[in-house]
């Protein structure tokens, strides 16, 4: 499968002519200049073409280019696998460490580790989090005319939600309500994807399920309009504008540990990072941090992103990193306690 590859020759050009005619920038960004020119920046991507991740890196790819000191031609590496993990742990562990390879990772890669699903090669929180384009926003979503309305109503009456299986996002955050708050979600595994489990609550199999919110806006977006679902819960660190009354997930807590487990679920900036390996020089770290984040803000960018249904809402590389090293360091009680809520025990 042969890359997406953007150049930004031009740029590069009236970039060394502009150069010339102003001071001497600092050494540390003629020292990352002096290295990206002339070269080839990989960002890799853990899916295959099309669909939200890889249509992301391919629109960033043509824009971040003229943003990069030196302007070193960008190309969109995909290499699906494991949940996005077979990406992570390459650039983790095979690919080089210079500055020319990062990865714009799947959702999750870094909770999975601390859930201890599968055996990721890479630990999280010694990547480098660059920052990020916005949070993943997650409902738990129902048809307007299922039996529940609210997670009050699912206490006490069964709605039916789709799942991926077990190790899924669909799965573990229905579970998590059944076994902390008391709902009675009737989860049904074996779905190969959200077309197919749209598909089945449109055609009444099931009621609903969890997943992101961005997908029923892009698949359903006449479903959106028309009233025609109910949002039980929302799942990120700050309620979404979008989705006003909607709980969050964390409102549910009973106790601190409760509140510790749904922030870390409900937490979704670290979804849609632009990320480093460890052992980058830190002058190309700084240059890449830049780039990505000026990128974020360039308003051709930003109009490009709209125009594809992407809602740019940027989250600074610090934050991010904090979230994962936090998370990273939950005691091991609590996170057995949490594996246990989310079905990963059974």
């Amino acid at each position: 499968m042969q890359p997406f590859v953007f150049r930004s020759s031009v740029f590069a050009l009236s970039a060394m002519a502009a150069a010339a005619a102003l001071p001497a920038a600092p050494a540390r960004a003629d020292a990352a200049a002096d290295f990206y020119r002339g070269k080839t920046l990989s960002v890799y991507v853990g899916v295959s073409p099309g669909g939200l991740y890889s249509t992301f890196a391919q629109l960033l790819g043509r824009h971040m280019a003229k943003h990069v000191p030196g302007a070193p031609t960008i190309i969109i590496q995909h290499m699906p696998g494991a949940g996005g993990t077979k990406a992570a742990a390459f650039v983790y562990n095979a690919g080089p460490k210079d500055g020319s390879a990062v990865i714009t990772p799947n959702a999750g890669i870094d909770k999975r580790v601390v859930l201890k699903i599968g055996a990721p090669k890479y630990d999280p929180s010694k990547f480098h989090w660059l920052g990020g384009w916005g949070e993943a926003v997650n409902t738990l979503t129902v048809r307007s005319d299922a039996p529940v309305k609210t997670i009050e109503d699912a206490k006490t009456k069964i709605a039916v939600l789709g799942s991926l299986g077990k190790s899924s996002n669909t799965y573990m955050l229905p579970s998590l309500l059944n076994n902390l708050v008391g709902t009675k979600f009737k989860i049904v595994l074996g779905y190969r994807g959200g077309a197919p489990i749209r598909n089945a609550i449109e055609q009444g199999e099931l009621h609903g399920w969890a997943g992101q919110w961005v997908g029923w806006k892009l698949a359903k977006p006449d479903w959106v309009r028309d009233g025609k679902l109910t949002h039980l819960v929302q799942m990120a660190s700050k309620p979404s504008p979008e989705l006003p009354g909607v709980p969050l997930l964390s409102s549910f807590a009973r106790s601190d540990d409760e509140r510790r487990i749904f922030e870390f679920v409900q937490t979704g900036i670290s979804d849609r990072a632009f990320v480093a390996p460890p052992g980058v020089p830190k002058d190309r770290l700084a240059a890449l941090r830049t780039a990505y984040m000026t990128t974020l803000a360039d308003p051709d960018f930003v109009a490009a992103a709209t125009k594809s249904s992407y809602t740019v809402d940027p989250v600074q590389g610090a934050t991010i990193q904090k979230f994962v090293e936090e998370s990273m360091a939950m005691s091991p009680a609590l996170v057995d306690r949490m594996r246990r809520a989310m079905g990963l025990e059974q």
